[in-house]
């Protein structure tokens, strides 16, 4: 086995973050294509691009924002960063993505400073893949039954659970929401974490070690 896959986490910097305004669209109304993944249809409600952290899905471009305002002057905008529980990133990223994998979306957001100044145009980004390729047998990651019919995964990092995955279900996916991560993140491959890295691609955190077989 090798290492193979980690979510794809924006990683702090310092102790304040910017805080993200939307000046046009509704980011509360934000919506996925239909139709939707059964995995995203709830008893109460759909779920979200806000609240599934990287897409699974295609993306309405129904009630997006185009421009945004950013508070808090306290450092620069990054390659890879969070806007509103949605990645922001530059198109720097997105040309290394798609090195690997075409199955994305990206919306472009211009951005300013509060006092107007421009800070440059981004695009919020998701994966359109969703996939399940958690291998059972090998996996120690902890399942939680979700009533009537459901469940996720909840790994219980301290007692050195984890995840397998299954080479055979990737087949050429680099970056894909899991249905039933409890943690709702995209994961990327380790091939494409590399590529990042090699690009100094800033700042997404070191999300997990899973294996593949």
């Amino acid at each position: 086995m090798r290492r193979v896959a980690r979510f794809l986490i924006p990683k702090p910097i310092g102790q304040h973050r910017y805080g993200v305004e939307a000046l046009d669209g509704d980011m509360e109304a934000l919506s996925f294509e239909e139709p939707l993944p059964a995995a995203y249809r709830l008893p109460f409600g759909n779920l979200t691009p806000r609240e599934i952290f990287g897409g699974g899905a295609r993306v309405s471009v129904v009630n997006m924002p185009t421009k945004m305002r950013l508070t808090r002057r306290l450092r620069k905008v990054l390659d890879f960063d969070n806007a509103g529980h949605m990645y922001m990133v530059t198109r720097r990223f997105i040309d290394i993505v798609e090195r690997f994998q075409t199955d994305i979306q990206y919306f472009p957001i211009e951005c300013v400073w509060s006092e107007g100044d421009p800070a440059g145009r981004f695009y919020l980004l998701f994966t359109t893949v969703l996939l399940d390729a958690v291998n059972r047998e090998k996996t120690t990651a902890t399942w939680k039954p979700i009533p009537p019919d459901k469940g996720a995964w909840f790994p219980q990092y301290e007692n050195y659970e984890t995840f397998v995955f299954d080479k055979a279900q990737l087949g050429s996916v680099h970056m894909w929401v899991d249905p039933n991560m409890g943690i709702k993140n995209a994961l990327i491959t380790d091939t494409l974490y590399r590529a990042l890295l090699d690009a100094k691609i800033e700042s997404f955190g070191d999300g997990g070690h899973f294996e593949e077989i």
